[in-house]
Order: structure tokens, then sequence, then C-alpha cells
């Protein structure tokens, strides 16, 4: 499971008892974690450790490594635990002891030296705090962009120094990727910075300077990474994740471009290259489930699940944009490619089946397999809406039909003209209540509130 989350990590030679004499809280949020064939215990564990945390609120010593670990992990595999889930909550919190424990910054700042503190960025904590600190980080600035939450915990390159440490230590395996998913989040963050900018006076050159800059950035770190991009799922994630950010994002525009979905394009070719870099992002960050090997799933931490579906309910939108008017035609590979109504249906499939027969109803992957199904069944409705729309468009009356022409793919059908302006459907089409961020993810409504459609 550490490879889905290598921020927290034991060595391999240390028993549970060992363990859970020097850092309990750790030990009990990891077995809560890796209970996972066994519901009733994990349930069980989990909830020993919210009562737990809630006991150090009240008393006692607070702000220690251990528990800091112990909330890292809790957050890390939130999906696991019992309702009600508090994500956020208790990210708070362990960015608290970060800082309390000034974790974010050199033990020894050396400030006052006669060098001017040149070496106020060296990192001197012990390896196991550095990975907390970058933990901490990778989980705040992935929950505040992708919920749409304010930023809490901010970059520093502290934080990419002690990455750069511990991959020069090699202490463990995994400690060689923390440097690039460290820079990959920063990345993402530009994107989103970049977007927020209100500049209308440039008309969008520097948002563009900017993209491509970062767009250049990820190709190089994908080009010279000295290690197989598949040996790392959280970082192949990450990458995903900026390219689709990349692909949907705009000047002045949303979080993932979903004010793209009610934009007025002024030519058909602006529009058909929009989907064909979005839905290629999409259909690459949901390739990773489909390609991952059975029984896998059991490992992947929260935020993983949370950029999947992310992924999954913007592919969605994308193909029914891409099957309307005369677009349809020149994406029809697009739309075979992202195979919306198979890739939906192996995935309700293979989530049915993670859990083990004797499961419970309430299985984390019963519940998702329950939501993407309803997912597929909107899905289905909005097609077969669409094609119903398409053939009362197409069907002038008699006197009209020998000036009609044949469509340019030969399929006798005509195709409807190009329209230079928000898609002629009701504006809920793509912002339903019953589909947004808050539906299909891994946590509770109250907690992640994103709709895919516009704020009001």
């Amino acid at each position: 499971m550490t490879l889905y989350f290598p921020f927290v990590l034991f060595p391999s030679d240390v028993s549970v008892e060992e363990l859970n004499s020097v850092r309990p809280y750790a030990c009990l949020a990891a077995l809560a974690a890796a209970s996972h064939g066994d519901v009733t215990t994990q349930k069980a564990l989990g909830t020993l450790f919210k009562h737990v945390v809630a006991a150090r609120m009240v008393e006692g010593e607070f702000n220690t490594l251990d528990l800091l670990q112990g909330l890292l992990i809790h957050i890390a595999w939130a999906h696991y635990q019992t309702k009600p889930k508090r994500y956020i909550q208790h990210l708070h919190l362990a960015t608290s002891i970060i800082s309390d424990l000034r974790l974010d910054k050199p033990r020894r700042p050396k400030l006052w030296s006669a060098q001017g503190g040149k070496d106020r960025n060296k990192p001197d904590w012990n390896p196991d705090e550095m990975r907390a600190l970058a933990g901490a980080y990778y989980l705040s600035s992935n929950s505040a962009i992708i919920m749409q939450k304010t930023r809490q915990f901010f970059y520093t390159p502290y934080i990419s120094a002690c990455c750069e440490h511990l991959a020069s230590l090699n202490e463990y395996p995994t400690d060689k990727y923390l440097p690039y998913m460290i820079e990959i989040q920063t990345l993402i963050e530009g994107v989103e910075d970049a977007v927020g900018r209100n500049a209308p006076e440039d008309n969008g050159l520097q948002f563009l300077s900017e993209c491509q800059e970062i767009s250049q950035k990820c190709t190089e770190i994908k080009t010279t990474l000295p290690f197989p991009l598949s040996e790392s799922p959280p970082l192949l994630l990450q990458i995903h994740i900026l390219e689709l950010l990349l692909s949907q994002s705009s000047p002045r525009g949303t979080s993932f471009g979903l004010d793209k979905f009610n934009n007025q394009f002024e030519d058909e070719t602006s529009l058909i290259d929009w989907l064909t870099a979005s839905m290629s992002a999409a259909r690459s960050l949901i390739s990773v489930i489909l390609v991952m090997p059975q029984g896998e799933e059991m490992y992947m931490s929260n935020m993983g699940w949370i950029m999947m579906n992310c992924g999954l309910n913007l592919a969605v939108r994308l193909d029914l944009v891409a099957a309307r008017g005369s677009i349809s035609g020149s994406t029809q590979h697009l739309r075979r490619f992202l195979d919306m109504n198979h890739t939906l249906h192996q995935l309700v499939l293979r989530f049915e089946a993670t859990p083990d027969q004797d499961g419970p109803p309430d299985h984390p992957f019963h519940d998702l397999a329950r939501r993407i199904r309803r997912l597929e069944k909107w899905y289905l409705s909005q097609t077969e809406q669409q094609a119903t729309d398409s053939a009362m468009s197409i069907s002038p009356p008699v006197n009209e039909q020998l000036m009609m022409a044949v469509s340019a793919d030969g399929s006798g059908i005509p195709s409807m003209p190009f329209q230079a302006g928000p898609w002629p459907m009701s504006s809920d089409w793509f912002q339903s209540p019953d589909f947004d961020m808050a539906t299909i993810l891994f946590a509770d409504p109250t907690e992640f509130p994103m709709h895919f459609g516009y704020e009001n």
C-alpha cells in the first residue's frame, strides 16, 4: 500500500508489536488501512483511531510525529473509514502539527550566522519528518485544487529540498519518486494560478505562455525520469491530472474548464482541438484503473480515487459534447477511443467483483459501483435524448427533402450544422445535482461540495 502513498514508511523488519510500542497511533492507523480484507475489524480500528484523535485534542500531548503519521495514513485511505468522515478536519489537524513542530522549515536555520543564513534551506530533520512534510503538502494541495477548497498549506523550496535529500539517502525504494511528485504538484498549482489570474489586457497571451511553459516542464520530467513512470502510480495519476487541467483550462476560466461546456466557440476547429486534447487526457486517466491488476484496487489511496473519478466525471460530459452537431462526424474516432458505454460498464463490473462475495453491502467498492451505475444510467439517458433531438432536427418537411445534403461521413444522414454558440441543450445537462463531484467521490457530500456546473 505504501507504493500509493510513499510518505509514511516503516522498516519491513519491525514487528507490529515493536511498531506499536514506539508509534502506537501510526500503528493503529496503518492496521486500520491494511485491514480491508476484514471490513468489520477495519471499521472498528478506524473508529478507535478517531476516538484517539479526539481524546488527544482534549488532553494529553497532541503535537507528535506519531499522531501526525497516523493522521496522514488515516487521510490517505479515508474511503475505508466509517461515516461521518472528517477528511478536511483531519487534514487541517495534520498541517497544524506540521506548523507547531515547525517541520516546514529547517530545525537550525542559522539565521544569525556570519554567512547570513546560507544554510537555512538545508534539511536537518530526520527522514520521517521530511516525508510527513511532503505528504501533508501533497494531500493538502491536491485536496484544495481538485475539490475547490481554499489552500491552507503552501509550497516552499524547503519541501523540494527535503525530497531531494530523501532521494539521495535512498533509504526506501519509493523515496526516489518524491522529488518528482512534488515538482508535478507545483506545476498543477501553476495551472490553477494561471487560470485564476484576472488580466484582461493581455488577451490571454500570458496565460498561454505560462501553460506552454508548464507543458514543456511536464514533458521534460516524463522524458528524463530515471525510472519507468508506471513504477509510481501516484506520479502517473498526477501527470494525467496535470495534462487534463492543461487541456481544459482557459484564461479567466473555471477549475477544470467547466466554463467551456457553455462557452461560445468561434469555429469548429477550436472546438475539436479542445475535445481531442481533453478526451485523450481523460482516457489516459481512466486507463490507469482499467489496466490495473485485479485486486490492486484495494491498495489505491483515496486521493487516487478522487483523481480517477474526476477524470471519469469529465469524460462523460466531453463525450456528450463530441456527439453533438456537425462535429460528430469529426469526433467519431475520439468517441471510439473513449468508448464510454463499454468503459462505464467495465468499471461497474470490476468494482462489484472487487470485494469478496461475503463482503457487506456497505463496502466502499460496492458503493462506488452503485454510483458509477447511476452515472452510466444518466449518461445513457443523455445520449438517447441527443439521438432523439438529432432525429427531430434533421427531419425537414417533405418538400425540402430533395434539397437535403448528404452528410460528409457518407452515412446518408445529414449532419446538424455547427453552431457558434452555447450548446442548444438545457443548462443542467452537464451539472445535474445527482452527478456532481460530491456524489461520485469517496466522501460525504458536505465535505466535498464540488459541482460540475456554475456556482451561484
